[in-house]
């Protein structure tokens, strides 16, 4: 299996060759370890499992004070703290509007490799709309919502233009996603009989008769985090198989989507504010199941990626869930440290290492690739990840700003 071959690579050859060619970067929105360990230890994540065994993982530090997914991930992209790269969440503040691409006043790590040379793909990642020019192929966080009834059209969905026609086949709507599939998260069976609710006090009714409102609310939500994955796995897959690059960043957004809309229903008791058996019944076991589908995503993409390269997963924050005395949803739910695996060619095999930030990311991905860290990043490689041999090879260096740069 490519998987596995791409695996037992960890690690120098020797060669002179300074840099690795190929690399895959999966990144999966609010990723929190204290869900996966659980799931690791009962074999319920084999390719994470496969790739901590033969790589180096730890926690990574998302931005303090907290910030959303928007403003973290475009640190992720450019190795830079917000007030470098200008992102400062969903909207706008002048405006209110949603923030878009052009608000970004930072240069991106597939920009710098492409403007180096190499190629690359870009799929779902967070304010890349509307699409930029690059060394390769783009595809928006927009995409997925390109065929809604109620959207206006929306141009420079992705670059180049007439991919758009290519993959909007691949586009998957709520609608679209089956009832068995659906049945692998939910079960809507499992709600309480009305015989069972009738014995319950006054106040519990009134509590199950509103978590039986719901359900519909909640099942169209997990429909939609569904799809919005399934849609950018397949273009992804897509585009790895027919117009394969160098490098290929993807965005999947599910993981953190089902756990502020389901966490509750897997802490009934636990979260300070009132849960009802038939949501607990009905979707207290969706976020486990959604780890176990994210592993099963991540398989697909590295098993396309093929052999050879490096291969990185990582989030953009931890996720903790709602605390007595909290209300439920927002950034409150979002942990401070979220997940780092790496592994392949020039990782350092079967290590835990010291917890790294956000913002070491960019570096280090220019770093693989024998390029040096600009000298306003405020990252920095995450050499305890690489090998000797790599680092003998390729020392860190740091350049000159590439802002400097057309």
């Amino acid at each position: 299996m490519a998987l596995l071959a791409a695996l037992l690579l960890a690690g120098g050859c020797g060669s002179v060759e300074p840099t690795a060619r190929r690399l895959l970067l999966v990144g999966i929105d609010g990723a929190e370890w204290s869900v996966i360990e659980p799931l690791l230890e009962d074999g319920r994540m084999p390719t994470l499992e496969r790739l901590i065994d033969t790589g180096a993982s730890c926690g990574l530090r998302s931005l303090e004070p907290k910030q959303k997914s928007p403003t973290v991930w475009t640190s992720i992209a450019t190795g830079k703290l917000p007030a470098k790269h200008g992102v400062g969440g969903y909207l706008h503040p002048a405006s209110g509007k949603l923030i878009t691409s052009n608000v970004r006043e930072a240069r991106t790590v597939w920009d710098i490799l492409g403007q180096e040379g190499h190629t690359v793909t870009v799929v779902g990642w967070l304010v890349t709309w509307p699409a930029e020019a690059v060394s390769g192929y783009l595809v928006t966080d927009y995409f997925r919502r390109s065929n809604a009834a109620d959207d206006e059209p929306v141009d420079r969905l992705t670059y180049p233009e007439e991919l758009r026609e290519e993959i909007a086949p691949l586009l998957v709507s709520p609608e679209d996603v089956p009832v068995a599939t659906v049945a692998r998260f939910a079960a809507p069976a499992a709600a309480p009989s009305s015989a069972d609710v009738e014995l319950l006090t006054v106040p519990e009714k009134l509590l199950e008769k509103s978590g039986a409102d719901a359900i519909e609310d909640m099942m169209h939500a997990l429909r939609d985090l569904i799809a919005g994955d399934q849609t950018f796995l397949a273009v992804s897959r897509h585009l790895m198989r027919h117009r394969a690059t160098d490098a290929t960043f993807v965005y999947l957004r599910g993981v953190d989507s089902a756990s502020h809309r389901f966490w509750a229903a897997g802490h009934r008791g636990e979260v300070g504010f009132p849960v009802s058996r038939t949501e607990e019944a009905v979707f207290g076991h969706v976020v486990e199941r959604y780890y176990e589908h994210a592993d099963e995503m991540l398989g697909a993409l590295i098993e396309d990626f093929g052999e050879g390269g490096t291969i990185i997963v990582c989030s953009d924050h931890g996720f903790e869930g709602p605390r007595p005395g909290r209300l439920p949803g927002g950034i409150r739910d979002h942990g401070p440290v979220g997940i780092l695996v790496m592994a392949g060619d020039d990782v350092r095999e079967g290590g835990r290492i010291e917890e790294r930030s956000v913002c070491d990311l960019a570096p280090t991905i220019l770093a693989l690739f024998g390029l040096p860290v600009g000298d306003d990043m405020d990252g920095s490689v995450i050499e305890s990840a690489l090998t000797e041999s790599f680092l003998q090879r390729s020392p860190t260096r740091v350049g000159e700003s590439y802002e400097a740069f057309p």
